[in-house]
């Protein structure tokens, strides 16, 4: 049997239970009204509308510029340094002296030469007449003959041993060093270069170019230089290896550039690009638009709205697009930035920055549906 204690309790919490329940009541009904509505959440991303432009088949890589001609000026001569004529920074011509060397010792040598040489002519002279008149055998007439002219080569050497003492420039270009020094003491044919000298009308840079690359390349094309704080310079290819290097699997490849006025130097760094080929009109889809997974390349397409994920073939590439083969038609609206939040027909907003950096850039709304 229930005591009166036990049964109050037990109706009080009855009738808090209710009234809850009671004031619920309006709460659930609003909420199921709302629940007729659907909501949309439109991610904000960045667009722009394809084009067509020209876009060329290029390969870049970075090399050092060097000079066409070069060339280490040594002596031919033993002496003393005498004179300098010029310093680094002169240009020269090629055969101009550059330096001389003191030539005491080559003149009084070629001296006594010429004084040897004139005697044995003139002995040679009386024999002739003798031999005319057959005083003397035909043997004393040759020996003598024969001495007259070897004697007239030691003399030869002599002249040229005292022109040696003036050190001429090979070639035509600049000093770009000078080792000797007055007062210092120079042999002959030693390899301590005195000057050198280079060409800087011609320069040339050297680029190893990959295996894959190479069917690719022709003599005569075209190439572009950059160089840190000047302007691009146009150049060309002008030899390419027959062979290809084993270890690396590349060819030497060399590109000539004109330099008549000087303005690069050899050793200067550069930038190359190589430019295989130009297509004028074609379908170009900006890089940051293009996803990369699993060796195929896709990109976010807007439509109404919405975004659909297509994969595209791509052909040529530049430093900000590609060229698309395959995939998109000209002015689809394609998403260049935001992409993480991105699937399959979710819904988006257009919000692109007021300056765009690419030259083919479209700025692009598109309709969303605002959220409830």
């Amino acid at each position: 049997m229930t005591s009166p204690k036990t049964f109050r309790p037990a109706c009080i919490t009855l009738m808090v239970a209710s009234l809850v329940l009671t004031g619920c009541g309006p709460s659930d009904a609003e909420s199921d009204g709302k629940k007729d509505q659907e909501t949309t959440v439109s991610i904000p991303v960045e667009a722009q509308s394809i084009q067509r432009g020209p876009i060329a088949a290029t390969y870049t890589t970075t090399t050092t510029l060097e000079s066409k001609a070069d060339a280490e000026v040594n002596s031919k001569a033993t002496g003393i340094v005498q004179d300098l004529l010029v310093e680094e920074g002169d240009h020269v011509v090629a055969g101009q002296v550059l330096a001389r060397l003191d030539t005491e010792r080559q003149q009084i040598s070629l001296a006594k030469g010429k004084a040897d040489l004139g005697q044995l002519k003139s002995e040679l002279e009386r024999i002739e007449k003798m031999y005319a008149r057959k005083l003397v055998s035909a043997d004393v007439y040759d020996k003598l003959k024969w001495q007259v002219e070897s004697l007239s080569a030691s003399v030869a050497m002599q002249e040229l041993a005292l022109r040696d003492t003036e050190i001429k420039a090979p070639i035509s270009g600049v000093v770009a060093r000078r080792y000797a020094k007055v007062g210092q003491l120079i042999t002959e044919f030693s390899s301590k270069a005195l000057f050198y000298v280079v060409s800087q009308q011609r320069l040339e840079a050297v680029v190893n170019l990959p295996e894959k690359q190479l069917p690719r390349a022709k003599v005569g094309q075209k190439a572009r230089l950059t160089i840190a704080g000047m302007p691009a310079v146009d150049a060309e290819i002008v030899r390419i290896s027959p062979i290809v290097d084993a270890t690396t699997g590349t060819a030497r490849v060399t590109i000539g550039i004109d330099n008549a006025d000087l303005v690069l130097k050899a050793g200067m760094f550069a930038q190359v690009e190589l430019h295989y080929e130009t297509k004028d009109n074609a379908l170009l889809v900006p890089k940051r638009a293009v996803l990369a997974m699993d060796n195929s390349q896709a990109v976010f397409v807007i439509d109404q709205g919405k975004v659909s994920r297509k994969l595209i073939k791509t052909g040529f590439e530049s430093d900000t697009h590609f060229e698309v083969l395959d995939g998109l038609a000209d002015g689809a609206q394609v998403v260049t930035a935001g992409h993480a939040s991105l699937k399959d027909q979710s819904s988006v907003i257009v919000a692109n920055l007021p300056a765009s950096t690419s030259s083919t850039a479209v700025v692009a709304t598109t309709a969303a549906t605002p959220a409830s």
